[in-house]
């Protein structure tokens, strides 16, 4: 047998050493396929152009980064894998070496074994992604909210970029962790199976700042996340306590913890609780890293996927400035333009849609403080547009209408009981008869005071306080005060409206060119749901390829980690288990405590990343008006039944190699 046929034999007979290597670079390599095949895409930057051309800018600069940090995470996680298998490989490299082979052919072999296992997963993820390319452009195209589907096409600058990256790095991780085993004494290799743990010790005070770090992380998070006091330098001090707490948690308090369940006899010592506690124990010298790891990288990804679910929501999008589907707001006119309006009426023929006209007054009182004023019938008419209530105030009182969060909270804890406005040496009072709920219209910068919000009266009223304030000004070039109308076309189905939108937008462009006066402020402002929307689901599209599926490749990799460490450890267990089958040990107690070991292994790091993901929700809850629960729970749901068919598939495997030696 030659040297070659040596090294494929090596690879190809050890799948449980080198399949969770292959596996993990592999998701890696197609992850890494799937952003090149969008970077390089002729078309995918114009599509994003199409509705924004920032968001095509960060969405190619957020793509290029995720690039690098696959590429830089996916080597040291490489790297740590090639590391620790080699070392449960001691054993058979002593061997190796009384048969006859040199220190110098190791080493070769080694790297060739490497080399063989990262490049066929290289192989392997491009031709994958390659395959799947256009089902791949599909996917994309829906969740960034493409107008056009992306075509397919060849990629290959994608295939020259990938192979040259990852085969770049394998033969790097290669040679560095072929000259990393240490060959020079034999004695040592052939007894490295049998070196006893030691117990990681655990400190009560560092176990107890490990507590005083995540609540006091909590805390800062939950106290600076809000719509009052929103600041990010406290957010982000508060998310680095809670991640420095979790180090210390596994490393410190669980241990601490534990150990005094060990000194608690009656507990201890019943039935098999020995052997799972004092195995945990000392296996958390080797799990500390794998723990903190996997339950950092949960987080993240449930945090970024139940945002990004959230911000998807199309509830989400009517809760924005303006809800309606197309508004159109003038400004240095009466009316919006003839025009415009049948121009919009015949382009949603073939939709069924409601109509609604107002204005908007807004001036300013002999004290400079501006109020901005809504009739009661262009409120009712804006509530009739979605079928919600409508309101009624006598003559003479005003209804307060808060116009966004802050207002909101101010007017429900202390509203006014009357509006006073002085004009022209008249002061007029306005008692408030109550306050509206919180609604966002066409024009909802109010220039008036955030407590105040948008006021609505009669029009009667309204009309009285004009002509007061009109005639402070004698000269109209220092009139300030603003008549604003609006005409809004509104239809159930608002989502479908985006391209007839674009239209739309179009047409006003074209409108503003011929007809805006800058000296008379003559201009049409043009807004669609469906575009905010659209631009709010490419925000979230973004949001979904540059973090969740980075943090599905770093899952993949950290479940590579657990897999791999109990395949270092399952010698010594067979050793273990062996042992205390041949003192009584049944088969019904050996599945009883791997089962246990197991479950910690697998879910106690989603357990603390799902804490800090709920954590981050009610901190996200307090910054909208949008139950988010919902989409909440599914993502929680598919983490744990991920986590649970792992989990079964593992333990399934495991006891199967256990119970060989209960035979």
């Amino acid at each position: 047998m030659s040297f070659r046929q040596f090294v494929i034999n090596n690879v190809r007979r050890n799948p449980k050493v080198y399949g969770p290597y292959f596996f993990t670079s592999f998701f890696a390599v197609t992850m890494f396929f799937v952003y090149a095949l969008l970077v390089f895409h002729p078309e995918f930057k114009d599509s994003i152009d199409s509705s924004s051309e920032t968001m095509s800018y960060f969405a190619m600069i957020g793509f290029q980064v995720s690039q690098v940090i696959i590429v830089i995470f996916s080597a040291f996680a490489i790297f740590y894998a090639v590391s620790t298998f080699l070392k449960t490989r001691k054993a058979e490299f002593g061997l190796l070496l009384i048969q006859g082979i040199n220190k110098k052919q190791l080493v070769k072999l080694i790297f060739w074994e490497n080399m063989l296992a990262g490049l066929s997963a290289v192989v392997c993820g491009v031709i994958f992604g390659f395959i799947f390319s256009k089902v791949i452009l599909l996917i994309c195209s829906k969740i960034l909210a493409l107008t056009e589907t992306l075509p397919f096409y060849f990629p290959w600058k994608p295939i020259l970029l990938t192979f040259g990256v990852f085969g770049l790095m394998f033969l790097v991780i290669s040679f560095v962790t072929s000259f990393t085993i240490r060959v020079n004494n034999l004695k040592a290799l052939l007894a490295s199976q049998k070196e006893p743990k030691k117990e990681i010790k655990a400190a009560w005070y560092i176990a107890l700042l490990a507590l005083v770090l995540i609540t006091t992380g909590y805390g800062i998070v939950l106290i600076f996340t809000n719509r009052e006091s929103f600041a990010l330098t406290p957010l982000f001090t508060g998310v680095i306590l809670v991640v420095i707490g979790t180090y210390f948690f596994f490393s410190q308090l669980l241990v601490f913890m534990l150990t005094r369940l060990r000194k608690r006899e009656r507990f201890f010592f019943k039935r098999t609780n020995l052997l799972t506690f004092s195995e945990l124990i000392y296996q958390m010298r080797d799990n500390v890293s794998t723990f903190f790891i996997v339950a950092i990288i949960s987080a993240t990804a449930i945090t970024a996927m139940g945002t990004s679910s959230a911000i998807g929501s199309s509830g989400l999008a009517e809760m924005s400035e303006n809800p309606y589907a197309i508004t159109y707001t003038g400004y240095g006119q009466d009316t919006i333009s003839k025009d415009i309006i049948s121009y919009t009426e015949k382009t949603l023929q073939g939709d069924s849609y409601k109509r609604a006209n107002g204005h908007f007054y807004q001036f300013s009182d002999d004290t400079d403080v501006f109020y901005t004023f809504l009739s009661i019938e262009d409120y009712n008419a804006l509530m009739d547009l979605r079928n919600e209530a409508k309101i009624t105030t006598p003559p003479g009182t005003v209804v307060l209408l808060p116009t966004e969060s802050l207002s909101e909270l101010h007017l429900k804890s202390d509203a006014p009981d009357k509006i006073e406005i002085q004009l022209s040496n008249q002061k007029t009072t306005l008692p408030v008869e109550k306050v509206a709920p919180i609604n966002r219209f066409p024009y909802a910068s109010s220039s008036s005071s955030v407590e105040i919000g948008t006021i609505i009266a009669n029009q009667a009223d309204i009309d009285a306080l004009w002509q007061e304030a009109e005639v402070r000004y004698k000269n109209p070039k220092d009139n300030y005060n603003s008549k604003i109308p609006y005409t809004i076309f509104h239809m159930v189905d608002w989502e479908s409206t985006a391209a007839s939108a674009k239209k739309l937008q179009n047409n006003v462009d074209s409108w503003n060119e011929k007809n805006q006066d800058s000296d008379k402020g003559i201009y049409t402002g043009f807004e669609s749901l469906a575009i905010q929307w659209q631009t709010m689901q490419q925000t979230n599209g973004l949001l979904l390829l540059l973090t969740v599926l980075c943090g599905a490749v770093f899952y993949t990799f950290s479940a590579g980690f657990i897999y791999l460490r109990l395949h270092s450890d399952l010698k010594r267990d067979e050793q273990q288990y062996k042992m205390l089958f041949k003192i009584g040990l049944t088969k019904s107690e050996l599945h009883k405590i791997v089962a246990r070991q197991l479950r910690v292994m697998f879910f106690l790091p989603l357990f603390v990343a799902v804490i800090h993901s709920l954590v981050a929700f009610l901190a996200l809850q307090n910054l909208l008006d949008f139950n988010i629960w919902q989409n909440v729970g599914i993502v929680i749901g598919i983490f744990i039944a991920v986590q649970a068919i792992y989990y079964f598939f593992v333990k399934y495997q495991y006891l199967k190699q256990l119970r060989r030696i209960m035979k």
